[in-house]
């Protein structure tokens, strides 16, 4: 009886420990997928009305699922790293345009280890040209997922021209998923406004079982004159993944001239507790000149270890400098932050808004402004 039982408990361990090598192999692939991109290559040039290839190839360790393409405009100079730099223009030839925006999911049949992928994308011919980014997404029957962007040219890139547009006081607070966002923004065009477009696509979201990465690409023509105030409530899905969002908001003139500026914000699931991230003793450099340093110091504490640090910049009079860096930070529940910032050497005179905003690793934000000036 006793060897009876032995052999038993022997056995029942090791179908126990094959169940659960068994698991383990299916749960512990964690390894992204990874793409090439062979066409377009960066900057490349499509024309209006054309086509766009592109031409990836893609692999996996295990089996591939599905491959998504994001085509939106970069008029504002953004990058998928958190750095913005929006002193852009682009010219176009038309009146009736607006910005091209494009979304599309691909199922990846048999779920094969590598696959190769070859598309013609036809480009309207009543969009606005200047920089577009191309976003290609691939997920392996794990859930694990990769992306990378490349920026390509519709028609002709005119960055840095000036056409009398401006774009200022962006407001985009954070926003609740299932609830609405406030797009607010002055607006100014020598040349009249004829239209003004709003785009916003999600920055190196992780979407859980369920959830979407949000796109929203809208064009309003009930704004026009030389000056206008920009005020949309925007409607956000219930199901949109949580995390760091960008807007871009583009004003087109009477004479087909457009110009566009870039915010960010957060989509939170209504239950940020502010409260549990503390910023004091923040000191910011009341004046400093065009190329040299700004100094900003903050004591940060975070209950739940603080994720990453924010500082946004932007001119307070129009068109200027701005930048937004980000610093990254383990499980550190207390930060004594102090970094210096260059200031480009031909950065306007004037007023500008600093925010420090900071994120801890339960999705809770806070943030603290200052002022300062530069100048000469």
């Amino acid at each position: 009886m006793k060897k009876f039982s032995i052999k038993l408990i022997a056995l029942f361990t090791l179908t126990f420990f094959a169940a659960c090598s068994s698991d383990d192999d299916e749960i512990l692939d964690s390894e992204k997928p990874q793409i090439t991109v062979n066409d377009p290559v960066e900057n490349e040039a499509f024309e209006v009305g054309g086509e766009l290839h592109f031409d990836i190839d893609l692999s996996d360790n295990d089996a591939l699922a599905s491959y998504k393409v994001d085509i939106h405009n970069n008029f504002d100079g953004h990058t998928h790293s958190g750095v913005l730099n929006s002193t852009v223009g682009v010219t176009t030839k038309q009146s009736t345009i607006s910005p091209w925006s494009f979304n599309k999911a691909f199922d990846i049949e048999g779920t094969p280890k590598t696959y190769h992928a070859h598309e013609h994308i036809e480009i309207p011919d009543d969009i606005a040209e200047g920089p577009y980014h191309l976003g290609i997404t691939v997920i392996d029957v794990s859930g694990n997922e990769n992306q990378v962007y490349v920026q390509f040219i519709i028609g002709e890139d005119h960055t840095g021209e000036e056409h009398g547009i401006s774009i200022s006081d962006i407001h985009s607070e954070n926003a609740v998923r299932g609830g609405e966002l406030h797009a607010e923004a002055q607006l100014a065009a020598d040349h009249e406004i004829s239209s003004v477009s709003v785009s916003i696509h999600g920055h190196g979201l992780e979407p859980e079982e369920g959830e979407i990465e949000w796109t929203f690409d809208k064009t309003y023509e009930n704004y026009s004159g030389t000056s206008a105030e920009l005020h949309e409530h925007i409607d956000v899905p219930e199901n949109a993944a949580l995390g760091e969002y960008h807007m871009t908001i583009t004003v087109i003139d009477a004479e087909g001239h457009s110009h566009a500026e870039g915010a960010h914000f957060h989509i939170t699931d209504g239950n940020n507790n502010a409260d549990a991230i503390t910023i004091s003793d923040m000191k910011v450099d009341e004046n400093v000149k065009a190329g040299e340093e700004i100094h900003v110091e903050a004591a940060i504490a975070g209950e739940h270890g603080i994720e990453k640090v924010e500082v946004h910049i932007h001119f307070e009079d129009g068109e200027g400098w701005e930048i937004e860096k980000s610093y990254d930070y383990e499980d550190k529940t207390s930060v004594d932050f102090h970094e210096h910032i260059d200031v480009p050497t031909d950065a306007a005179k004037g007023e500008y808004h600093l925010s420090l905003e900071v994120t801890d690793h339960e999705g809770n934000v806070n943030s603290a402004d200052a002022h300062f000036n530069v100048t000469e």
